[in-house]
């Protein structure tokens, strides 16, 4: 009786060691999946990176397409266009925000007083007008929390049918652009405005085209924002105010008389999405906020419009891309970032959250300064700049650069009406998706989040962005001060001869450097050099000579390019792949070749061939016979960014490891990976002993007790 006893105790807990191991394994494999869903890229927010939702929106294009039999041009093919394209026009586009948003205010303004600034409500609703549109929520109850993620309702009327009097459908209409009553003609410089455009056929709009600006365009950019930003104190619902609009969002678009009345539930940001030509080509899209509380400041837009011209959308139908898509996308969360607040208009009024106190005891969030410095022929100088002096953009700042002097981040001064104000300074941010020109690379970084929540409308969740490299630990002179050689002496950053090849400054491409002669003398602080003649080719860069991208051909991440690769070198187009140098063996001379990048902690890695190898800072590393020249001070792995994970085994291995960009992200994931499997690996056979040694026992046990038996 008592070795039965004895051997129901062993069985019990043999089971039990089996349903532990059992459980523990199972919760490991659980944690290990969100592991590597975290590890897949560490800028992401609660479920995915910016990347994943914008590749899964182009997943889904392109699924459209083939399950509808429509017409798919493959990469080569589109990018034959788009160099062709490119020799006409500049790379990227210019932002018109200021200037819409100023053309919005005079004309308001002249409406006003052509109605006597009297507003009859039963006027607007009488008004009969058609709306169609796409509520994307979230199923947060707004009321019970003080912030949630962001709201939004997009009309999407005007480009449904050919609803849209101001839009194009058929080649020789003439549809007014800018204002209802334009008379002039619009010139193909962008010089008239407003206009009279004669439509030709890259401006209408088709059914495919419409389908696609929904489905693939404003789907993808909205879900962007849900998933990383919040509103503050958000509303039931809201009632539009006349005051900041007039009875329009945009030319020919009047807002609904309920919308007054009654007001608009469950939403925070009511979108009207129209697609018309613009006196300007090189604009692909336009935002503005149509509704906010005004008064002795503004309040929190509500309302926008978001103009896509479809003359760059057009061919884009039916010869998808993945880099242009992408490029897409990212401008129009460019523009619709204008419409929650990131503008000139609004900076005096952001406020303490949750109050109508302006911060900085009411100065808002802009202030002008003085700049200072010395030409390279000794002429000093003093120049008037603006800046953002809010808290969270210093303090972004202030660690990106690794420079605790830091009082504000510049404002692009150059660009004409359409940029200046609106937008970072390309000479110090680089490359992110706010500036004033736009190309395939521009990170949604924690930089302009940082001003989002600044302006006391939004929170943001830190840490959960795309990278911003350009400048990262370049220190103060690098900010601070005019480029020169001495402060900007780093690949990409600087350069001195006309013509020659070099990697950009964050390594996304190979680029060559552009210094032109204007002839005679530029003003003092567009002066690099000693001759006052000579000025890199991007003024916007307030004239900086740097390593510029002549044509999509030349990034890295570009995965189409792999049949162009220099197999000599082992080249790789990947999404993780980055711009380096090495020595040719033949000449001693510096090339470029693109080759995959990974961090192992603070130590930046590279992949030639099969191998893996530490690259450190100005070093120089011999791999399958290719002598690679190491970065100088190319910080992309020196700060650590904190996981998400609450595994503290999982979080220690991934809060080590950083990436350039959302480009970097599949050596992220190897790494990370392998660490973790490892540490599984170690607790399966901590888990696999307890069972196997009861077991023992019991063999045993049972084996003593026949022999005594």
């Amino acid at each position: 009786m008592k070795s039965i006893f004895i051997y129901s105790l062993l069985l019990i807990f043999f089971l039990i060691s089996i349903s532990v191991t059992t459980s523990t394994t199972n919760n490991l494999f659980l944690n290990h999946q969100v592991n590597n869903k975290n590890d897949n890229n560490i800028f992401l927010s609660e479920d995915k990176s910016i990347n994943d939702i914008i590749n899964k929106g182009y997943n889904k294009l392109i699924r459209n397409l083939k399950s509808n039999n429509l017409y798919h041009n493959d990469e080569l093919k589109y990018q034959k266009l788009a160099i062709e394209k490119e020799k006409s026009k500049p790379m990227g586009y210019k932002c018109q925000h200021d200037h819409i948003i100023n053309q919005h205010k005079l004309r308001t303004q002249q409406e006003l007083k052509n109605n006597n600034n009297n507003f009859e409500i039963q006027k607007l609703q009488n008004t009969t007008t058609t709306t169609t549109t796409t509520t994307i929520t979230t199923t947060a109850a707004a009321a019970a929390i003080t912030s949630a993620p962001i709201r939004f309702k997009i009309d999407t009327s005007y480009i449904n049918g050919t609803y849209d009097q101001y839009a194009c459908y058929k080649v020789g209409d003439v549809v007014p652009i800018g204002s209802t009553s334009a008379t002039n003609a619009c010139k193909t410089d962008g010089s008239i405005y407003p206009c009279l455009k004669t439509c030709v056929a890259e401006d209408l709009q088709s059914t495919a085209y419409q389908k696609f600006l929904i489905t693939s365009i404003v789907e993808t950019m909205v879900e962007i924002f849900e998933t990383r930003l919040k509103v503050i104190n958000p509303q039931n619902s809201f009632k539009f105010n006349y005051n900041s609009n007039g009875g329009y969002c945009n030319y020919g678009v009047p807002i609904p008389g309920s919308f007054y009345t009654t007001g608009i539930s469950n939403t925070d940001m009511y979108v009207y999405v129209t697609s018309r030509p613009y006196s300007s080509p090189d604009t692909i899209a336009y935002a503005a906020p149509c509704n906010y509380a005004t008064g002795s400041i503004l309040g929190r837009p509500t309302g926008a419009i978001i103009n896509f011209c479809p003359s760059y959308f057009t061919q884009f139908v039916g010869q998808e891309n993945s880099i242009q898509y992408n490029m897409f996308v990212r401008a129009g969360i460019h523009e619709m970032t204008h419409a929650l607040g990131f503008s000139n208009s609004f900076y005096s009024s952001y406020v303490v959250p949750n109050t109508k106190t302006v911060i900085r005891n009411g100065k808002g969030a802009s202030e002008s300064y003085t700049f200072s410095g010395t030409t390279p022929s000794g002429q000093s100088y003093s120049v008037s700049k603006g800046g953002i002096f809010s808290d969270k953009v210093v303090q972004f700042a202030k660690d990106h650069y690794g420079c605790d002097s830091i009082t504000n981040v510049e404002l692009e001064d150059l660009g004409g009406s359409g940029t200046a104000g609106s937008h970072w300074e390309m000479r110090t941010v680089g490359e992110e998706y706010m500036l004033g020109y736009i190309s395939p690379t521009m990170p949604i970084t924690d930089l302009t989040m940082s001003i989002l929540e600044d302006s006391g409308w939004y929170e943001i969740t830190y840490n959960t962005q795309e990278q911003l490299v350009y400048g990262k630990g370049l220190g103060c002179d690098f900010v601070q001060k005019m480029c020169s050689p001495k402060t900007w002496n780093y690949t990409g950053y600087f350069c001195s001869t006309n013509g020659q090849a070099s990697c950009t400054g964050t390594r996304a491409a190979k680029g060559i450097c552009r210094i032109i002669d204007y002839g005679s003398p530029l003003p003092p602080l567009y002066q690099h050099f000693t001759n006052p003649n000579l000025v890199g080719s991007l003024i916007t860069s307030d004239g900086c000579p740097i390593a510029v991208v002549e044509n999509y051909n030349s990034y890295c991440f570009d995965t189409s390019k792999q049949s162009t690769a220099n197999t000599n070198v082992y080249e790789e187009f990947t999404e993780n792949s980055k711009c380096f140098e090495y020595k040719n063996p033949t000449n001693k001379q510096i090339n470029q070749a693109c080759w995959q990048q990974r961090c192992l902690n603070s130590t930046l890695q590279i992949k030639i061939n099969t191998e893996w190898f530490n690259c450190p800072d100005s070093s120089t590393v011999v791999s399958n016979g290719i002598t690679v020249v190491c970065p100088t001070s190319y910080n992309i792995c020196s700060t650590m960014v904190p996981s998400s994970s609450s595994s503290s085994t999982s979080s220690s291995s991934s809060s080590t490891m950083t990436t350039s960009s959302s480009t970097t992200t599949s050596s992220q994931t190897t790494h990370s990976s392998s660490t973790t499997t490892n540490s599984r690996e170690d607790i399966n056979s901590t888990s696999i002993l307890l069972p196997s040694l009861s077991l023992l026992l019991l063999l045993l046990f049972i084996t003593i007790n026949i022999i005594s038996f």
